[in-house]
């Protein structure tokens, strides 16, 4: 009977820190809005999206602008200005990044939706596409950058990386899994959070054109998770093994590294296209590339 009695009252005590841990976190954004708790570090762009110059030369500059290129569905023409101008801008404008003065950008997750494994998991995908520690997942909101969390919305669309201090923010109620299994739901779920990840490190997306749109004008589906990655019984049979990074995420994370307050050379042996990052099923391996 001790036992039991024990065992209850470690159930209740779990039960009431838990309660003053919500009722703390929901007392901080009473008090401070939600800027000061989902995100604590402000979109980061350079004065005119002028970029560091001599990480650089503009030859490689060309060669990375390239890469973005992709096809009619993949890739961002618009992020030429960088090798001719120096300038990371998309349609003009400035592109922004939440990395912080240390280059590494700070996650903490409160999500349910995607889930904190599921973040380590992109974390590590854009962490082995740069070749460098430039995601980390930790313990506190209070030592992040930003904060992944649910809410509810009356449109229509998932979620994603949000500018105007909401931080990363996702909507399980606009969630349709119907019709997949749980493997491709994963895959689905996580293409989805990398994608946003690659936006909070500055990244565009890459779905063709000047503005990376072209693919989800068209409904069509790319094999670039940072266009518009999908994989099911309907889609492209590539997806169905899994997220796969390219070449052209290499030069992407490469370019945006120019822009952060703490610029770095990044991309390493990624650009070489002799090996690829794949994330599937709840994994992250290293493999031979197919570019």
């Amino acid at each position: 009977m001790k036992i039991v009695k024990r065992l209850g009252f470690l159930a209740v005590l779990a039960v009431v820190v838990v309660g003053v841990f919500m009722g703390m976190t929901r007392m901080h954004i009473l008090m401070f809005g939600n800027s000061r708790y989902y995100q604590r570090t402000k979109p980061y762009s350079t004065s005119e999206g002028l970029v560091n110059q001599k990480i650089y030369h503009k030859n490689t500059l060309r060669r990375l602008t390239v890469l973005t290129h992709g096809t009619q569905y993949t890739g961002n023409t618009g992020l030429d200005e960088v090798a001719t101008h120096y300038k990371y801008h998309q349609a003009g404008k400035n592109i922004s990044n939440f990395m912080g003065s240390d280059g590494v950008l700070q996650l903490y997750n409160e999500s349910k939706m995607m889930t904190t494994p599921m973040v380590r998991d992109a974390a590590s995908f854009w962490n082995q596409v740069a070749g460098h520690r430039v995601v980390e997942v930790v313990k506190t909101a209070r030592a992040s950058d930003e904060v992944i969390h649910d809410g509810k919305t009356q449109a229509k669309y998932i979620g994603g990386q949000h500018y105007d201090g909401t931080g990363m923010e996702f909507f399980p109620a606009n969630w349709v899994s119907k019709g997949f299994t749980a493997t491709e739901d994963l895959d689905n779920r996580e293409a989805v959070l990398i994608r946003e990840m690659g936006h909070a490190l500055g990244i565009p997306n890459l779905g063709g054109g000047k503005v990376g749109g072209n693919a989800a004008a068209k409904g069509y589906i790319t094999t670039e998770v940072m266009g518009v990655w999908e994989t099911g019984p309907n889609v492209l049979p590539a997806n169905r093994r899994g997220i796969r990074s390219s070449r052209m995420d290499a030069a992407a994370i490469a370019l945006a590294g120019i822009s952060w307050q703490r610029p770095r050379k990044l991309g390493g042996s990624m650009l070489t296209g002799q090996k690829a990052v794949l994330y599937h099923d709840g994994r992250v391996t290293t493999v031979q590339s197919k570019n």
